[in-house]
């Protein structure tokens, strides 16, 4: 009997998306095979967080694959400009801080879908739909937000948000920060326990006033019945913004609270 030979899974993933490896270059076909391995590689910590990552991976596979396809105009051009300003900056090497804002709360959809919209209707009559719901909801009522640290244990740190002056615990993966450190993160609750999403970006306590009166002073850019209001929109939308007030290179232009706009001309 003659061994039947067995298609790699990176392949077959290329397939489910609808992507013929027969039009791809070889450096591209790498990149695919290199994904594969994200997708299946170990990762360390919590349960709660394995599940966390391990979706994002699957979230971050497809999203690259309607990149590539040019799927969707505007999330294309959204990601050429990140990526072009942003992506091979160290800063943002954790894989997921850049890549949230893009796969969660860029809406480029005609009804302000995201890449996180377009993924749960592309799973949604899979036999994996019921796994990825809870990561999908947890996502979608997630965005970025500026904590400050007041109280801080080995395994745990409790963090003020600025603004909402919300009071919230989540797991130390932190390794090096001072006392009264504000971060720009996003903050992920599952399972009773809140995880900070990937390498939070930090400023010391003495920069606080001047954070929050540069928000105060953008907030006109989003329109809300509250400055509560005002700020959670701030924080969900204004990603390139962030992005480039914390890059390394310092000929990165600071872009405009509301430069998502853009993408979507």
């Amino acid at each position: 009997m003659k061994n039947r030979k067995h298609t790699p899974d990176w392949l077959e993933a290329l397939k489910r998306i609808k992507i013929d490896p027969n039009k791809l270059k070889l450096k591209e076909l790498k990149s695919f095979k290199d994904a594969n391995r994200y997708l299946i590689g170990s990762i360390d910590g919590p349960e709660e967080w394995e599940y966390l990552l391990r979706c994002f991976r699957f979230l971050t596979a497809f999203a690259l694959g309607t990149i590539y396809e040019k799927t969707f105009p505007p999330l294309t051009r959204c990601w050429e400009e990140i990526s072009r300003l942003f992506i091979h900056d160290n800063i943002f090497d954790d894989g997921v801080f850049l890549e949230s804002w893009v796969f969660c709360d860029f809406p480029f959809g005609p009804e302000n879908e995201t890449v996180l919209s377009y993924f749960e209707n592309f799973i949604e009559k899979s036999d994996a739909a019921s796994n990825f719901q809870y990561f999908i909801s947890l996502m979608k009522s997630s965005r970025f937000g500026l904590y400050q640290e007041i109280l801080s244990s080995k395994k745990n740190i409790k963090l003020r948000e600025l603004f909402t002056n919300k009071v919230i615990n989540i797991v130390n993966s932190i390794h090096e920060f001072e006392k009264g450190e504000i971060f720009l993160t996003r903050l992920i609750e599952i399972g009773g326990k809140s995880f900070a999403f990937g390498d939070p970006k930090c400023w010391p306590k003495e920069y606080k006033t001047n954070l929050e009166d540069l928000i105060y002073n953008k907030m006109f850019y989003f329109q809300a019945p509250s400055i509560i209001e005002q700020y959670e929109k701030f924080m969900k939308y204004a990603g390139p913004y962030w992005m480039s007030c914390v890059v390394s290179n310092q000929e990165c232009p600071i872009l405009e609270p509301d430069h998502y706009l853009l993408y979507l001309d």
